[in-house]
């Protein structure tokens, strides 16, 4: 065989291997796409999610549906608050698929459709004025100062200043917890506010008006206390902290769930994993509350 035939020959067998191994490359990246392989592991995802309930677990929520759609962009989900009675409302009648809850399921709301994922820990904290002369109140003056029998700090021992007390809205999990473990409400008897109280929508509101109100006196959720802006305060002498709280010590504390109608399925149960997850754990949950494995784990 004469050299430049030769050479024409081997160039022509050698192109021709490099396209069937580009080919093998291409399909195996294809197939490996396919299954949803990629780096966040679940590209392949589509589907809807809607959101509803907890102003509390609201920042948490919009979080994960931005972090979990960036990485799987087939999936939309919407997120909205309202409330977790509302939220509660919404999946029992199945507008929404997934109920953001600051409390546990009421008597009549379940009928054991709905299954729990706790998603964090949280610890209500009472919380005044800078400008408020106290460290410490007792249950007893706490619950006399939210229904308005106490009025003026100078009750208490402090300045001639009238009380500002400021709660959530009744639609808040917050304030349902509250109401109950502070001020004594059941299931069939209700505990008003004081009459000249000021509800609000959510903790951030709270934390503003607690904060540029002299005198004002109200509770927030662990994440959103602030010491710059707003004091909390100890109860009976216990720190609001996750020692005392996780093992009952400090009474003012409670779960946060995740309400779904039976057991998640399809993108839904991919959401909820994900928020569970100990990466998000981490990075996002513990910013405003306490991780629920962190509890679980110190609970052992």
């Amino acid at each position: 065989m004469r050299p430049g035939c030769f050479l024409f020959s081997w160039a022509r067998r050698f192109f021709k291997a490099v396209i069937v191994l580009s080919l093998i490359v291409l399909s195996l990246v294809l197939f490996l796409s396919g299954c949803g392989v990629g780096s966040s592991g679940s590209s392949a995802l589509k589907g809807k999610i809607k959101i509803s309930g907890s102003t509390t677990l609201l920042p948490i929520a919009q979080e994960a549906a931005i972090e979990f759609s960036e990485k799987n962009p087939g999936v939309r989900i919407e997120v909205q608050g309202g409330g977790s009675s509302v939220g509660i409302s919404q999946l029992r009648s199945r507008i929404v698929q997934i109920a953001d809850s600051s409390r546990g399921l009421k008597g009549d709301e379940d009928d054991g459709t709905l299954v729990d994922h706790r998603i964090a820990f949280d610890i209500i904290v009472i919380v005044v004025n800078p400008d408020t002369p106290f460290r410490s109140i007792s249950s007893t003056k706490v619950k006399d100062i939210f229904t308005g029998k106490i009025k003026n700090w100078k009750e208490l021992g402090g300045p001639e200043k009238e009380i500002a007390v400021v709660v959530r809205d009744l639609a808040s999990g917050t304030r349902e917890i509250f109401d109950e473990k502070a001020l004594g409400a059941t299931k069939v008897k209700s505990v008003d506010s004081a009459p000249s109280a000021i509800e609000c929508a959510s903790n951030g509101v709270v934390r503003e008006i607690v904060s540029s109100t002299k005198g004002a006196i109200g509770y927030l959720s662990y994440g959103y206390v602030d010491k710059t802006r707003v004091k909390p305060v100890m109860l009976n002498g216990i720190s609001p902290n996750l020692e005392n709280a996780r093992v009952g010590r400090y009474p003012l504390a409670r779960y946060l769930h995740m309400f779904t109608q039976g057991r998640p399925t399809g993108v839904t149960r991919n959401f909820v994993d994900f928020v569970l997850g100990d990466e998000f754990q981490k990075d996002v949950v513990s910013q405003e509350y306490i991780p629920v494995r962190l509890v679980e784990r110190k609970g052992k």
